[in-house]
Order: C-alpha cells, then sequence, then structure tokens
C-alpha cells in the first residue's frame, strides 16, 4: 500500500472479513511501515510511543476519532455509568432529551444542575428543582457553563515548554517526580489550588500530605470570599453593610432563591422583607434595597460602630453626619422590632476586626447569620518567598491562574526547578511552567461537591470528554501513582452501597445524612497565605474600590463569549471594563463618557475610559477585575484593561485625564425615567395602581385557546441577567463581538433595563427585564410587508423566518424595541465545537431576517405533543421558559392567561399589575408588577 494512501481505503480492504481473520489481517496491516507512518500522522498520540503498536492502541485512537466527529452529530451510546434523571430506556431515541443530575462548581461551591442531552450531546443545564440549594434555579455563571465545554480554544493535549506532548511522557515525569518525593518526604513539593469543595479532592490532598508529609498545599483565591451562605427565607431583616449578599458569585442562586422566597412571602402578609445596604458603589443587592445608604468604603466601620453603639446603649455615637445617623436609627429599630430574625453581613474584604464586630451585634439581638466569617486569604506572599529563595522544586497549579493577578509569583515561578499548571486554557500561568496539563471540563469529569446549603452533590458527566483531558482527580492520583478511573476515586469517597449510590445520582444529591465521606485527614501542613493589607484612606483623598466583574468574575470567565456580551447589571457595559466615576466627580473633573483617563494609586497606574454611574459616593472610583487578559484564547485576550496592578495598592490617588477617547460598548445608554413610567413603583405591598378603562382600537378581538402570557413581577426582579444568559442557550444566540455591540446590533431576545430616579447622585434604582411583549394588536404585524411577523391561534407573535426579506419595518414599527436585526452569517463559521452546542429545537438564524424572544415555543411545542400522545389537556405549569426557569426570585411567571387558576392569572389580577407603554395600546401579553418602595407592613 502506498505511503500516502488514507487510512480507511487501506481498513477497507479488510471489509467483509469478519472474526479471526479479521483481526489477524489488522495486526499485519499495523506492523507495515508504510501503515505505521500513516497512522502517527494521523493519530500523533501514537507517534511518542515505543515497541510495538498493539491493536488496542489503535482501537483508543480510532475511539478519539469516533468522539470528536460526535461532535458533528454523529450518534453515539451515552456513558453507561452516568444514570438519567428518570427511567432509563433500553437505547437512545433520536429526538427524544435526556436529563441527568450533575453540576458546576464556582470557587469551590458546587452549583447543582440538571444536563439536557440529546443524541449523547449536552445541549442546556437547567437548575435542579429536587436540589433545596437551587429548587430549579440558576446563575449566569452557571448558564454559561455549557459554552465553555464546547469552547474551541480550550487546551487539547499536555505542552511541554510550550510544544504539544502526550500523556505517556506526562506519566512518565510524574513517576520519576514520585520517586524524588517518597525518598524527601515530599521535601520541595507545593500544591496551588482554589478553594476546594470537592471531599473527593480533599481526601486525595489529604493523602498526598500524609504521604509526603514535607510538602505544602497552599488554598489560593484571587478575591475574599464568603465562608457560608445565609438564610435569607427566613429573615425579616436584612443588613448588608458594603456586601454585594445577592449579587454575581458562588453564593448568587442560593441567597437570590432565599430572599425572592420572603418577599413572596412579604407581598402575602407575612411579616417584613427588610433590607438595609450601606455601600459605596450601586450594585444588585443596593438596587433591591428598601434602604440604601451611599457611603464611602471607609465609613463602613464608623457605621458598624455606631450600629453596635446604639443596639448596646441607646445611644448614638458622635462623628456620624445626619444621613448616616439616621439610617443606623432606623437599622437598629428594625432588627430591635425583629429580634431572632435577622441577618447581617459584611464583605469579606473588610478587616477580621470589622467581622467581630459585627458577629457582636448579631449576638446582641439573636440573630443568625451573624457568624459570618472573614473571607479565605488570597495572598502568597509566604509561597514566593520561598520560590525566591530556592526552597521549592516542584510547584503544580490545580485549576488556577496565580500568575495573571500577581507579577510577583509570575517573576517568581521563574526559580522552581519543576512548574506545572493543569488547567482548561493554556493561560498566562500555564505560559510559565514547563507542563501544561489540559484538565477536562466539570461536565465531563467524574467529581463531588459541597452546595450552598452544605449538601454534597455527585458531579456525574453527560459526555465523555473528546480532547487529550483529564479530570483534577486525576492529575492527582497520576501524581500519586493511582491508576484508578474517576468514578472509582470518587465513589471511594462515599459509604454508599449501590442503591443509595444510584439514589444519589438520580436526585443529584445525597439525601441520606447518615451517609458520610470517607475520613480525611486534617493536614498540618496546609497554608492559606497570609492576610492581605488593608489600606488605610485619608478622608479627603479620593478612594478606589477593586470589585470582580459582575459577568467574567476574576477573570476565569473572560475566554466565554456568552459573558463577555452579557451586559454588566449596572453599566450594561459588555465587552470590556471602564473606570467608574460620580456624577459629581465627573462635574468637577471634567469628565464625560468615553474619555481616557490615568489613574495612579501611588506608584501604580493603570488607563482606562471612564463612564459615570449614578448612586455612587462621590469621592468613589470603581474598578472591575478580569479584562486586559495576555493568554486563554482569542475571546479573552485583549479584552478591556487590566486592573490587577491597582490590587492592594497604596499612596494618593490621582485621576489625569489624557486627549483621547475609547468606544464603550454599552446595549443601553439612558437611564433616567424622567417623566416616564416604565418602572412603577407602590409604597406597599397592599396599594394598588390606578386602573385605566380599555382604549378604543381599529384592531378586532384576539381570542385564542390556550392565551399564552407572561408576568414579571418588578419587586421581585433583582437584575442578575440569568434570564439572559438562559435564553442565549436555549434560542442559540448569536454573539456579536464589541464593535456590532458599540453599533446597537447586539442580539440577544431578552434585555434587563436598569433605570433610576431622583437626583444622579443618589437615585433610586430599578431593573426591567424586556422580552419580546406579544403584543394582541401589534404594530409589527401590521407593518410588515410579506407576512412574516404573524399571530398564531394560541397567541403568540411569531416569526417566519423564511418569509422575512429583511426590511426591518416591524423593528422600526415596535414602540418597545425588541426585535433583533441579523446583520451577518453570524454562525456559518463556526466550528464544529460550537454547533455541537446549539439546541437542536431552536433554528439557526441566517442573515438578514429579523427575530426575537418566541416565548420558547418549542418547549410549549413539546408540552402540546407529549398532552396529545396521552389524550389530555395541557397542565398548568407544564410550559416553563427558560427565563422563567433560570430566574432565582420566581420574579417570572408564564403559563395560560385564559385559565383563572393559573400562577400567570393570578399575579395578572394583582393590582399592581400594568402594561409597558399602555399609551401604545398594543395590549402586550407580557405585563409587569409594580415595584414595592416598602418592606413591612406599617
Amino acid at each position: 500500500m502506498s505511503g500516502e494512501r488514507p487510512l480507511d481505503d487501506a481498513l477497507s480492504a479488510l471489509h467483509g472479513q469478519s472474526g479471526r481473520a479479521f483481526w489477524r489481517g489488522l495486526d499485519d496491516l499495523i506492523q507495515r511501515p508504510e501503515m505505521r507512518a500513516r497512522l502517527a500522522r494521523e493519530f500523533p498520540a501514537l507517534a511518542g510511543s515505543a515497541g510495538d503498536w498493539r491493536r488496542r492502541d489503535i482501537l483508543k485512537c480510532l475511539g478519539g476519532a469516533l468522539a470528536i466527529a460526535g461532535l458533528d452529530g454523529c450518534e453515539r451510546a451515552p456513558d453507561e455509568d452516568a444514570l438519567p434523571y428518570v427511567e432509563q430506556p433500553e437505547g437512545e431515541v433520536p429526538g427524544v432529551a435526556r436529563l441527568y443530575a450533575t453540576a458546576v462548581e464556582m470557587d469551590g461551591v458546587a452549583q447543582p444542575v440538571m444536563g439536557k442531552t440529546r443524541m449523547a450531546r449536552p445541549i442546556k443545564l437547567e437548575g435542579n428543582m429536587r436540589h433545596p440549594a437551587s429548587g430549579g434555579a440558576t446563575d449566569a455563571f452557571t448558564q454559561a457553563a455549557l459554552l465553555g465545554l464546547y469552547d474551541p480554544e480550550r487546551s487539547k493535549a499536555p505542552l511541554f515548554k510550550g510544544d504539544e506532548t502526550d500523556w505517556a511522557r506526562v506519566d512518565a515525569a510524574m513517576a520519576g517526580l514520585r520517586a524524588t518525593f517518597d525518598r524527601t518526604g515530599g521535601a520541595g513539593l507545593r500544591l496551588v489550588t482554589g478553594p476546594v469543595g470537592s471531599p473527593t479532592l480533599l481526601r486525595q490532598i489529604g493523602a498526598m500530605l500524609a504521604r509526603w508529609p514535607q510538602a505544602r498545599w497552599h488554598i489560593w483565591s484571587p478575591l475574599p470570599r464568603r465562608t457560608r451562605a445565609l438564610r435569607l427565607e427566613s429573615a425579616q431583616v436584612v443588613v448588608a453593610l458594603d456586601d454585594d449578599l445577592i449579587g454575581a458569585g458562588p453564593f448568587q442562586t442560593y441567597h437570590a432563591k432565599g430572599w425572592g422566597e420572603r418577599r413572596r412571602g412579604y407581598q402575602a402578609g407575612d411579616g417584613s422583607a427588610l433590607l438595609f445596604v450601606a455601600e459605596p458603589s450601586p450594585t444588585i443587592t443596593g438596587v433591591t434595597a428598601t434602604d440604601r445608604l451611599v457611603a464611602r468604603e471607609d465609613r463602613i466601620g464608623a457605621l458598624i460602630a455606631a450600629l453596635e453603639n446604639r443596639i448596646g446603649t441607646g445611644r448614638m455615637p458622635a462623628g456620624l453626619n445626619s444621613r448616616e445617623a439616621d439610617w443606623v436609627d432606623r437599622v437598629a429599630a428594625a432588627l430591635a422590632r425583629h429580634r431572632g430574625a435577622g441577618r447581617l453581613a459584611l464583605g469579606a474584604h473588610h478587616p477580621a476586626a470589622l467581622h467581630r464586630a459585627v458577629r457582636r451585634i448579631g449576638t446582641l439581638l439573636g440573630h443568625a447569620g451573624a457568624e459570618e466569617e472573614r473571607g479565605e486569604a488570597q495572598h502568597l506572599s509566604a509561597l514566593i518567598a520561598e520560590m525566591e529563595g530556592g526552597a521549592v522544586q516542584a510547584l503544580m497549579m490545580l485549576d488556577v491562574n496565580p500568575a495573571f493577578a500577581n507579577p510577583g509569583f509570575a517573576a517568581a515561578m521563574a526559580k522552581v526547578p519543576e512548574t506545572i499548571h493543569a488547567g482548561l486554557h493554556a493561560d498566562e500561568s500555564a505560559a510559565r511552567c514547563r507542563w501544561h496539563l489540559p484538565l477536562a471540563h466539570a461536565l465531563e469529569s467524574w467529581s463531588d461537591g459541597r452546595c450552598a446549603d452544605e449538601s454534597v452533590t455527585i458531579i456525574q458527566p453527560l459526555v465523555r470528554p473528546w480532547l487529550a483531558v483529564r479530570s483534577r482527580h486525576a492529575v492527582l492520583a497520576g501524581l500519586m501513582g493511582d491508576d484508578r478511573p474517576d468514578r472509582a476515586i470518587v465513589r471511594a469517597t462515599w459509604n454508599l452501597d449501590d442503591a443509595r449510590w444510584r439514589a444519589a445520582l438520580i436526585d443529584g444529591r445525597i439525601a441520606d445524612a447518615a451517609a458520610s465521606p470517607a475520613p480525611v485527614p486534617v493536614p498540618a501542613n496546609r497554608s492559606e497565605g497570609a492576610e492581605p493589607p488593608s489600606p488605610a484612606a485619608d478622608p479627603g483623598d479620593l478612594s478606589v474600590i477593586i470589585r470582580p466583574d459582575p459577568c467574567i468574575w476574576d477573570g476565569r470567565y473572560a475566554s466565554n463569549p456568552w459573558l463577555q456580551e452579557l451586559p454588566k447589571p449596572m453599566t450594561k457595559i459588555a465587552w470590556g471594563n471602564a473606570i467608574h466615576v460620580s456624577p459629581a466627580l465627573a462635574r468637577e473633573r471634567g469628565l464625560k463618557n468615553e474619555d481616557v483617563v490615568r489613574l495612579r494609586v501611588g506608584d501604580r497606574s493603570v488607563e482606562g475610559p471612564v463612564w459615570i454611574l449614578p448612586g455612587q459616593q462621590r469621592d468613589t472610583i470603581l474598578l472591575h477585575l478580569g479584562h486586559g487578559r495576555t493568554r486563554g484564547g482569542r475571546v479573552a485576550k485583549g479584552v478591556g484593561f487590566d486592573a490587577w496592578p491597582l490590587w492592594n495598592a497604596e499612596g494618593p490617588v490621582a485621576i489625569e485625564k489624557r486627549d483621547r477617547t475609547e468606544r464603550i460598548a454599552s446595549t443601553q445608554h439612558h437611564f433616567a425615567m424622567e417623566e416616564d413610567e416604565f418602572v412603577r413603583f407602590v409604597n406597599a405591598a397592599a396599594d394598588t395602581l390606578p386602573q385605566e378603562p380599555p382604549r378604543a382600537t381599529f384592531f378586532p378581538p384576539q381570542k385564542s385557546s390556550p392565551a399564552w402570557g407572561m408576568a414579571i413581577d418588578l419587586d421581585l426582579c433583582i437584575g442578575c441577567n440569568a434570564c439572559v444568559v438562559a435564553c442565549v442557550a436555549e434560542n442559540n444566540i448569536p454573539m456579536v463581538g464589541k464593535e456590532q455591540v458599540a453599533m446597537g446590533r447586539e442580539m440577544h431576545w431578552l434585555r434587563v433595563d436598569r433605570y433610576y430616579q431622583g437626583s444622579p447622585d443618589e437615585p433610586k434604582h430599578a431593573f426591567q427585564p424586556v422580552p419580546c411583549m406579544h403584543c394582541e394588536d401589534a404594530p409589527c404585524e401590521m407593518g410588515c410587508p410579506v407576512n412574516a411577523t404573524v399571530h398564531s391561534p394560541d397567541g403568540l407573535n411569531l416569526q417566519v423566518y423564511n418569509r422575512c426579506i429583511g426590511t426591518r419595518t416591524c423593528s422600526a414599527y415596535c414602540p418597545y424595541k425588541v426585535r433583533r436585526f441579523n446583520w451577518f452569517d453570524l454562525t456559518g463559521g463556526d466550528p464544529p465545537e460550537l454547533r455541537a452546542a446549539r439546541n437542536p429545537e431552536v433554528t439557526v438564524r441566517s442573515r438578514g431576517v429579523m427575530e426575537k424572544c418566541t416565548y420558547c415555543i418549542q418547549r410549549i411545542s413539546a408540552a402540546r405533543i407529549e398532552a396529545k400522545k396521552e389524550d389530555r389537556p395541557m397542565a398548568e405549569g407544564e410550559v416553563v421558559t427558560a427565563c422563567q426557569a433560570a430566574c432565582p426570585t420566581q420574579a417570572i411567571v408564564f403559563g395560560d392567561t385564559a385559565r383563572p387558576d393559573s400562577a400567570v392569572a393570578q399575579r395578572k389580577a394583582d393590582g399592581r399589575d400594568y402594561d409597558l407603554l399602555r399609551e401604545a395600546n398594543t395590549r402586550p401579553r407580557t405585563t409587569y408588577q409594580a415595584r414595592i418602595r416598602r418592606g413591612d407592613m406599617a
């Protein structure tokens, strides 16, 4: 056979043979030099192996090729060890989705989900309804984890000094290190991980430290973090002191779910739901608050001291201004009135002394949750000193990127002889290491994790890995010489028989409290680094605060375009960050949006564009971390500026205007409502809005059955963006990039507007999700020249894509501006990985058509078909839209408005219900419930 003859041609010579003849022929074929050369080119993993190739080696590579081919839609059987949520059918049924209980992790906190797969291909993540930590809800990060699985720029093979290698070479290197550490007791070995919530990983690390007692384990988190969640569903009063309690982070779903439950209880007449917030810059928690105080960061300590003194002695200490004293009085009165039913929370970035003071206040009043501890320390000063001193011989970083956030750490790594990085991407830390090991995604590996409610979930894979990757358990096991598969490693942690193991997989949690993990030694050689310094600020100077980005966090999600293009809740900025200043400071310094400034703190500085943020404390400047990446893929690289140089910087603050501007991509440019009433307010839960009589219309009455509709309670909406990402994942919405967003060409079918009332210096904020209104008297239907936008028999406003000719008349006629025009072929050039992420139940739109929210018509159709198969009407609550399913506060309700017993009909009957832009007289099927200013019945 010619050396250039394709492999499939060579194998076709064996076609028709079977049994021993086939295997003898295959063995002979493998030993031919020209065939071996061809196989080495087709499967580089074989090139580095020595000795005879066995048919097992060839079949393994063929299996990998088939797994990659599966990304293009080829069918394969699911993992036989992964158990479905419902009774497992005999085989895979084309077109029928299957659900698996699993979880993804953020900062050591597991987020329980149901993974929806079609043809063994994950297409959507939903919250696990059976899990008390989420109750079926999710956050934006969890929704976007699906795209992380299909990221085409994930690491595909191990790297050695930047060049691709194979796992056989890695295993040989690990064996050498293992032999060395067995002789030295692990002297010079340093392991760096993020916060660990996996009992199995903790057990593995404990075993490693027991075997090599001279080794050290450093837990590193780039940001201060809370260590436990608060139960807000039973709180009558919540006090958040510079703590974005229900904002982005690993506990967001749990806290938002609890707050939504408490707020709904208040609306029904059950107690109070008061939320007091003191903060220097507006956050999701501050917008949600019933009483928000704009306070500089260095005033939080004075407020805590005053509150403690006020509660303990009844006197108000000197040193507060009138606004601060009034706020402390209201907080103290509310906490005393609801003794034992309060929650106090302080931002993890504040010093430990203030946390102790907050705990004392909670103890005085018997409030649960006041034991909130200071976040884990994040500095690695001791490790950096050891590296610089030559004491570290081998450094292993497991799924962390300290070189990006800590320049000192990056420089010290050069003095370590053996450096190993394991992660999803070849990031800034990987670039400085001898070895980079590609990690498996959470959705393709076995693991376990501890959720926000302290329960434990088993993480099972939704798909087999199609890349040469290993899980974090396998990486540690490889270092220790353990060749067991991931599932066996995880199961060894738990004292569960087969029946309870299966139940844990099906439910997504270990329900039996008696089922404890196998004993884990508490190592004495665990290091968490030193507490970061808290620089003192002169009250007369400018104050710089640095926070994680609400969309890409500390930079770990910068490679995810769903999150890069997600508008930030308070500013609606996408694809980058800005230097946020107050309106007063902008007036004083002559600054306007998009002016580039140099911000200097001591001897460190950064440059970036300005964005004015109403509600920010006058002398406060806000920066978001996570941008300015130099590695990690094309999506992450070069977006925004890096704010890490100013982290913990000390010295005077100066801001200098440069002579240039920089375009900022924002999806909303006007936030003041002025005379408009997009968001309406009532004072108390029992109040109602004025009822206006129906207006005359030229349209004939619309009658439909069922009559689908949606109600969005603005008193429950926290603007978390979970609904937006859920809509993107469900409906194959393409991302367009920064340039197109800046031109107003974003494609999101659902947006969350942010408005404010009052003075820009101290406004009242509110969020408002805006999908298609599905108007009964729809202007878009009247304006379309080709009848591409039509009304369905069940009341939906539909878009027929193959009729649309792109005149955009419907968009011009739409008063709500919820229709999107596809200017370019945004999906035609997608790699196979991204195509595999698409939901096959939703059409992928082409260039030149209008698209918009469809009320998840594919879910309506699926429920209708299922009801017909069972010869019954559709049940109440059977159809749940993607945005409704994701919402942690249950602000969104969908259903048949013609049924009086439906949840949506009952909410629309509430006196707070109103139509957006009622003067347009479109009679929208989507309505809103007014926000309530108060949180008690007084």
